[in-house]
């Protein structure tokens, strides 16, 4: 007899990432950012992006998923990211922002983590049971009703992240996802992401939370103005 998973714990499919000669110029800036850069990530694996501020790190992470354009190929899966494959790599990313306050919608908690779920067109019983799911997982149900509004910058960051594996990505790309988090919180989240199957590239100032422990984590850049690239 076969079990079925309870809602919210059905496992994403990881992806593999390849990023392959990607650079980025703003047109107020007279160099790239990020440089030249070319890694690979297979399905399952855990990448650190690094860099100091302004090398492109957060810039690199929109261009994986879509929101802007430039030179370089990235390829999700076999899936190439071009304005006609959008839909598709946005199925399959999720992405943390490094400031919750731009990626939480809805006013209250259970509404804004059920949205992607709803999205995606599952029902709305499901989507509120993968919405309680994942609350649950981060430690903060008794945030389910509360006001988006009325919460730390921590609490924030916890709950655009349940909104984010509410959607079951296969790559998961995380913008400094502990910068505004205790240390009760972000040891939770560490040990949450070490447990996932998702393929993960994550943006941090702090490697050494990541590297050394179980995770699996490893760099795969480190970013730079004018960077060359980074062997794989």
């Amino acid at each position: 007899m076969t079990t079925r998973a309870a809602p919210g714990q059905a496992l994403s499919v990881p992806v593999a990432l390849t990023v392959e000669a990607v650079s980025h110029r703003y047109t107020a800036l007279a160099h790239d950012t990020p440089g030249l850069v070319s890694f690979s990530l297979q399905a399952g694996s855990r990448g650190l992006l690094l860099g100091p501020n302004g090398s492109g790190k957060s810039t690199l992470l929109r261009r994986i998923v879509g929101l802007l354009a430039g030179p370089g190929d990235i390829r999700v899966a076999d899936t190439l990211v071009a304005a006609r494959s959008l839909s598709d790599i946005r199925r399959q990313v999720g992405f943390l922002w490094q400031n919750p306050d731009d990626a939480l919608l809805l006013p209250t908690v259970s509404d804004d983590v059920a949205f992607g779920p709803l999205n995606d067109g599952h029902p709305i019983d499901t989507a509120r049971a993968v919405a309680v799911y994942w609350l649950e997982r981060l430690g903060i149900a008794r945030l389910a009703q509360r006001l988006v509004r009325e919460l730390s910058l921590g609490e924030k960051q916890l709950v655009s992240l349940a909104g984010v594996l509410a959607r079951r990505p296969g790559l998961l790309l995380l913008d400094e996802p502990t910068s505004f988090l205790d240390g009760q919180a972000r040891a939770r989240l560490t040990a949450i992401l070490s447990e996932l199957p998702t393929t993960m590239l994550l943006v941090s100032h702090e490697p050494e939370v990541w590297l050394g422990g179980t995770g699996g984590w490893a760099v795969v850049a480190t970013l730079g103005p004018a960077a060359s690239p980074l062997a794989r």
